[in-house]
């Protein structure tokens, strides 16, 4: 390995750093390549796209124009296989539109939902189009609001002239040669999302060929009106109509398996949804039917590409756009398109640092192009594609590596305002010898800026160390730059800053950007900075350095119910408020207090703490007294407030920290708010009730919140610990999926509920099997029914049962106000020892009544419930606590 210094000058630079920058020559820029930057969680590229791999994979995207864009509704919706195929495979420029963030999946990795979840499957998404080989990866200002079963829930849910304006900004943006839609555009697809999406695809490629459609994006943004060659639709019959047959199953040698198989690996990492799973061997057919007015002309033509018959070669592509390229720029094309293809045929896997001079010939040659062609501007945006692949061809083949870290491993990766911190840049070739750096810029995002206070480049001689100072403003929260108020929101409002619209999340805090020289041609590549966390036994995890406010404020519950008996309101209970805060400064003194309504009161009326170092913690327990005979909802505030005179600030946010193995961190924003009810509910005081976790929820916090006594019940107490005690025992959400020890000891649970205990399982997927698992037999098939439709109409089957009846009389009222669906998993079979509790359905689906069932069994009590209830009481709906209260009641009676 060679190292190389050569003396630079060292600037910093406070800016935004914009996503989308014009080109002088075609107002328009190639897109962002997002998923070019390294791993933030290991600090590495894959290996398939590290070394000589690395290399050709770059250099294959050089020798064609070939551009595609895959549109879907969700993260793991993606053909992952033909996705490999297209850029791996035939080295065209590969892209993805996912409509929204898989925002209601279910989640097997952990308990987040809603927008948290959206969180990890935009970051498993990410780290799967690494697999594909993407190019480029983006997202509408769409939410997955839950399973649709029609179109026109999905389309009267969503906003869809945004979600159109969204899809022809994209392909404006992209301006690819093919958008191939994963969905028909049929009820086949299932999914109203999935339909939605075959819907919009084709509407959205015709709307952006209009300059009349959405004429703000060329008058304001800068874009241009883009006519797409070709458009497929995915999902064709071999007995319909289709003009592309892809077989993934062709072997790579550079992979070391099929294209398929390595696009199905890619893809079985979005484990939330797939849990891991997927098929390692086999072929996988795609069929797909061209759409418009090409299909006539292939109207008996089955192809194994998207682009038979069209020339995707750099001469062919004036044509292709229909430009008239000048005698100069067409013999320029024609002399890269040559040199390209010499430097294909003399590549060496050995020896890769060979080509280089040939891709900076090219690479000048394409720029001096770009500007002969001016008055081209669709050529003139290919060119730019082509700018950008030369330089990572470059850059690969010269095994040239960057890296920008924080010198001191005790900062982890974060950094507040005013703080001072040391940027070791390293600087790595095959080539020291013809590659130079020539100048060094830090690029912080926020309004705050950095300030340079020394550097030093002597020591070890291949690094340069920056000194520098975040600046006093207030940063950006290094969250989201999309939020809704609520989960009933089903479009994102879009937070500064702007240019980030459509990317997988903001661009990078703080990161670094080299000039290099290489044989006297400049490249400009940008790096995040990164810094190291401890976590073992895994060791230390790479990640992007955060700017965060100097304190974080969060509050719990975030959600409290007071019971309350309606008909003889008298003193309202004082509501324990929890206040976390986390100094993200040194040095940090702060007052906490809680802003109450009118007539409020807490004890302490406020703290203050002094935080001596980074990562200190303080809880402040405080009691809320509501006023005499209060009723209603109100919303409380926690805050901290630090600082003297003008630099005094208040923090008022803190952030859920997102954390999973493989993944990036991510930080959605909590406003420090309590929402406080009172509900009309029975108290369950002095109840015991066992809990058995599962992929985790917040079902065992609303119980407590009914006076009962909750405990977490280990594999310990599943195995042999005592069970008498408990009134009531729950299984938690999808638990005998993730809780191996549930299903050895199951056995246990069923004697506890037969000896006179009252046994819960809250909804199950199909690890769940009833009839060997459950007190009495039933079915629960993969494909279980489900009600999508939070206001699905109800109808109470067994008025008198004591779960409807005690304590709490439950109504049809109980099912108002309910958030994204009524219920998941339903037996579809049962014994005739359940009774069905209530019954409700979907548009057009037919009645469910195994969404509430309830049995005796020996002396006990055995029901399954699968209502969703862990997504309601997040969200103190009055009804899921109402039903909650009468099912872990029944244990007392």
């Amino acid at each position: 390995m060679r190292f190389f210094h050569s003396s630079c000058s060292i600037s910093l630079l406070a800016a935004f750093v914009f996503i989308l920058t014009a080109h002088p020559a075609t107002g328009q820029s190639a897109p962002d390549r997002v998923l070019a930057f390294p791993s933030p969680v290991s600090g590495e590229v894959l290996p398939s796209d590290q070394g000589a791999p690395g290399a050709w994979h770059r250099i294959n995207k050089l020798g064609t124009t070939a551009s595609l864009l895959h549109v879907l509704a969700h993260p793991d919706d993606e053909h992952a296989g033909m996705l490999a195929l297209s850029s791996r495979a035939w080295g065209a420029r590969t892209s993805e539109l996912s409509i929204n963030r898989g925002e209601a999946g279910a989640n097997a990795i952990g308990s987040e939902l809603f927008d948290a979840l959206g969180l990890i499957r935009t970051r498993e998404l990410v780290l799967s189009g690494r697999y594909y080989g993407l190019d480029d990866l983006y997202f509408t200002r769409a939410v997955d609001y839950g399973y649709s079963k029609t179109l026109d829930e999905a389309m009267s849910s969503w906003d869809p002239e945004v979600v159109l304006e969204d899809i022809v900004r994209v392909i404006r943006l992209n301006r690819p040669i093919a958008v191939v839609s994963r969905f028909y555009a049929g009820l086949r697809d299932g999914h109203g999302h999935h339909q939605a999406s075959g819907v919009l695809t084709p509407q959205a490629v015709a709307a952006a060929a209009d300059p009349n459609r959405f004429p703000e994006q060329i008058s304001e943004e800068g874009l241009r009106s883009w006519s797409v060659p070709l458009l497929f639709r995915g999902g064709a019959a071999d007995d319909e109509p289709h003009h592309v047959v892809l077989d993934a199953t062709a072997y790579s040698p550079l992979l070391g398996v099929s294209y398929g198989d390595y696009g199905r690996y890619g893809l079985s990492l979005q484990r939330s949804q797939t849990s891991g799973r997927f098929r390692n061997w086999g072929g996988r057919t795609y069929r797909y039917e061209l759409l418009g007015d090409s299909a006539s002309d292939a109207e008996n033509r089955v192809s194994d590409t998207f682009f038979e018959g069209i020339d995707t070669s750099l001469p062919g592509f004036p044509a292709l756009v229909g430009e008239e390229a000048s005698l100069e720029v067409a013999s320029s094309l024609a002399e890269l398109q040559t040199l390209i293809d010499g430097v294909m045929q003399d590549f060496d896997f050995l020896a890769p640092e060979q080509v280089v001079s040939e891709l900076v010939r090219g690479l000048g040659l394409v720029r001096s192009t770009i500007e002969a062609a001016a008055d081209l501007p669709e050529t003139a945006f290919e060119l730019s594609v082509k700018a950008q692949q030369f330089e990572d061809a470059i850059i690969a083949a010269a095994g040239v590596r960057i890296r920008a870290e924080l010198a001191d491993q005790a900062l982890g990766a974060s950094l507040v305002r005013n703080q001072e911190a040391a940027i070791a840049v390293a600087v790595e070739s095959e080539l020291p010898d013809r590659i130079a750096v020539r100048e060094v810029l830090v690029l912080e995002r926020d309004k705050g800026g950095v300030a340079e206070l020394a550097r030093s480049d002597e020591g070890a001689g291949n690094e340069v160390e920056l000194v520098a100072r975040v600046g006093s403003g207030d940063p950006l929260f290094d969250g989201p730059y999309f939020e809704r108020s609520s989960p009933t929101e089903n479009m994102y409002r879009i937070l500064e800053p702007s240019s980030a619209m459509h990317l997988p999340w903001r661009p990078m805090a703080l990161s670094v950007q080299v000039l290099l020289e290489v044989d006297g041609v400049e490249i400009v590549r940008t790096m995040p900075v990164t810094g190291y966390v401890s976590r073992l036994p895994f060791g230390f995890l790479a990640r992007r350095v955060e700017i965060l406010p100097d304190l974080s404020v969060s509050i719990s519950p975030r959600v409290h119910v007071l019971p309350m008996d309606m008909e003889d309101i008298g003193a309202v209970e004082a509501v324990p408020v929890l206040v976390r805060v986390e100094a993200i400064a040194d040095s940090v003194v702060a007052d906490i207090a809680i802003e109450l309504p009118e007539g409020w009161t807490s004890d302490p009326a406020s703290i203050q703490h002094a935080f001596g170092n980074q990562g200190e913690v303080v809880e402040a327990r405080f009691m809320v007294q509501p006023p005499a005979d209060w009723s209603g909802e109100a919303t409380i505030q926690a805050m901290a407030e630090s600082g003297e005179g003008e630099d005094r600030r208040q923090y008022r946010n803190g952030y859920q920290v997102i954390e999973h193995r493989d993944l990036p961190l991510a930080r959605l924003r909590m406003p420090a708010e309590i929402t406080i009810l009172s509900v009309p509910v029975a108290r369950l005081d002095g109840m015991q009730v066992g809990y058995v976790m599962g992929v985790g929820d917040e079902v065992p916090a609303a119980i407590e919140n009914l006076g009962a006594s909750v405990q977490l019940l280990g594999e310990g107490d599943l195995a042999s610990g005592s069970l008498d005690h408990f009134d009531t025992i729950v299984v938690g959400t999808r638990a005998y999926a993730v809780r191996q020890d549930l299903v050895e000891h199951n056995r246990r649970l069923l004697d506890y509920a037969a000896a006179g205990g009252n046994l819960i399982i809250l909804y199950q997927t199909q690890e769940f099997v009833p009839n060997d698992m459950a007190a009495h037999p039933a079915e629960l098939p993969r494909g279980a029914q489900e009600v999508s439709e939070q206001d699905s109409p109800v109808r109470i089957l067994a008025p008198d049962h004591p779960l409807l009846t005690t304590p709490n009389a439950i109504t049809l009222a109980d099912f108002d106000h309910w958030i994204e669906q009524r219920g998941s998993k339903f037996f579809t079979e049962w014994d005739a020892a359940y009774t069905p509790l209530v019954e409700t359905q979907d548009t057009g689906q037919a009645p469910q009544q195994g969404i509430w069932l309830a049995s005796e069994v020996g002396s006990g009590h055995y029901s399954y419930l699968s209502l969703a209830l862990h997504r309601q009481v997040p969200y103190g709906v009055p009804g899921a606590f109402r039903i909650l209260s009468n099912a872990i009641a029944l244990g007392g009676r």
